[in-house]
């Protein structure tokens, strides 16, 4: 159970979660599905946990300082004001897809940031989070289970 739990731990790890917990979970000897499974849980729990938690700390901070609070609206507002038409029209399929792609920070913590950024409901943004999580981590495995057999057929 070690070598799960170093995939689920390096999962949460920002900007490189399950883009290299997949990959480590297979060099350790774990299935890609186990790897995949366990990349997944860990890298979707900072998501959640920034999608519930930013509004809270957002609003203390701003009740608390003044200058953050402008500068907060101010960044609501240019952003929502440029970009609210795009994301209404898109917005599932485009939160969808920015967590999917396996890019360095296109992960399930910018997701979340981004969704919070839109005003999308924690349930709905979540949700859209997750299948983002799992479509990366099938692109993630492919992509192993495709080196390797690359590797073992030029016999790496």
């Amino acid at each position: 159970m070690q070598n799960e739990l170093t995939v689920f731990f390096t999962a949460m790890i920002p900007f490189l979660d399950l883009k290299l917990a997949i990959p480590l979970g297979t060099g350790l000897g774990l299935s890609a599905t186990s790897s995949l499974i366990f990349a997944t849980a860990g890298t979707i729990i900072p998501g959640a946990l920034i999608l519930w938690l930013i509004g809270p700390i957002t609003n203390f901070l701003c009740k608390k300082s003044k200058t953050i609070n402008n500068f907060f609206k101010k960044l609501f507002h240019k952003t929502r004001k440029e970009h609210s038409k795009n994301f209404t029209r898109y917005g599932a399929l485009f939160l969808i897809l920015f967590v999917a792609i396996p890019i360095p920070g296109s992960s399930a913590g910018a997701g979340a940031l981004l969704a919070f950024l839109f005003g999308v409901d924690y349930w709905k943004a979540l949700s859209l989070i997750f299948i983002g999580v799992v479509l990366s981590g099938i692109i993630v495995t492919a992509g192993t289970e495709s080196v390797i057999a690359l590797a073992s057929l030029f016999n790496w």
